[in-house]
């Protein structure tokens, strides 16, 4: 198996372990966390504190990393450590359960986490350091582009495009052909029936820009 480094100590990491372990092909040699953190095991992996320890790693010969953060309080804390990764030369894995129901056509690139019961449908794109998770269903020709998170339970239809660093919250219905504006945020149980444009929250049904009703 290749050895792997994970970054994070939360849920978020206790599910891309528990990915991991179902798809039987990485072996964890160390989490690395934030240094205010006293951990010194996460379910029984040994833990680091600080992200430099990520070179010491690194001349180990481990040059593969999983980013085991969530992004619901803060999505931009994804973007920086894949960042930081990639300016160490690491590799940053996709984590893919194996329940996930994945087109042949479909494009991604790498850091990607997509949890249990995921549907991504024919020639769905997927660019980098992105979060699909648990039951989250993509349709056909819908483009997701780097640091997004795309939480339980939504729904997105065929032609979308989800821009970079937008955070899609539990549950939220976007219908085919809308366009989300980088940065933005649809808020939990939303329904999208009309493009978003860059760094807005809406919610509701239909979905408001907030301050805008």
């Amino acid at each position: 198996m290749e050895k792997i480094v994970l970054i994070g100590g939360g849920g978020h990491a206790k599910v891309a372990v528990d990915i991991l372990n179902r798809m039987n092909k990485y072996e964890i040699v160390g989490v690395i966390v934030d240094k205010s953190d006293d951990k010194t095991e996460f379910l029984g992996y040994p833990v680091f504190q600080g992200d430099e320890k990520l070179k010491d790693f690194y001349i180990k010969g481990i040059y593969k990393a999983v980013i085991g953060v969530g992004g619901y309080r803060d999505n931009d804390l994804r973007k920086r450590i894949y960042e930081l990764l990639k300016s160490l030369n690491f590799e940053p894995i996709n984590v893919i359960d194996p329940s996930a129901i994945i087109s042949k056509s479909v494009r991604y690139g790498e850091g990607n986490v997509i949890f249990p019961g995921v549907i991504l449908n024919t020639d769905v794109v997927l660019g980098n350091n992105i979060i699909v998770a648990t039951g989250a269903t993509i349709d056909h020709e819908t483009i997701i582009e780097d640091n997004v998170l795309i939480s339980a339970g939504v729904t997105i239809g065929g032609y979308c495009k989800i821009k970079e660093g937008s955070l899609v919250a539990l549950g939220a219905k976007i219908i085919s052909g809308v366009e989300i504006g980088k940065n933005s945020l649809i808020a939990a149980g939303a329904v999208v029936i009309e493009s978003v444009q860059d760094s807005k929250k809406v919610y509701g049904i239909p979905a408001k820009v907030k301050g805008e009703e």
